[in-house]
């Protein structure tokens, strides 16, 4: 890894950023309030897929499984809302604590209410 890269590394020393041939992205790196934002959400990334997919959806490239990848991309991120929500009524939000999770069904039962 180049001396540059380095300065993407998390705070927990996992990569910070995703480069491929075809794609780039820098992924928030420590709490907001604390950095400020330097970086996307992995809500975000799938926000865009979402948006990507609705666009084809929109067009004559609109199909059964790409209907299937929407519905599991809106579980994916809700997912990700319930665990924020959770880090926030617990008092971890922005810090390296965990959280009490909760069995996954509970979870998947609510991204569907």
């Amino acid at each position: 890894m180049s001396e540059n890269m380095e300065r993407f590394r998390s705070m927990d020393g996992s990569d910070g950023f995703v480069m491929k041939p075809f794609i780039h992205i820098i992924f928030q790196r420590g709490p907001v309030p604390q950095v400020g934002i330097n970086g996307c959400r992995i809500e975000d990334v799938i926000e865009v897929l979402q948006e990507r997919l609705l666009d084809h959806q929109g067009r004559d490239l609109g199909c059964e499984e790409n209907a299937a990848a929407l519905y599991h991309l809106e579980a994916a991120h809700e997912a990700l809302l319930q665990r924020r929500r959770r880090r926030e009524q617990q008092g971890v939000i922005n810090t390296r604590e965990g959280h009490v999770s909760v069995p996954l069904a509970d979870v998947l039962a609510e991204a569907e209410r």
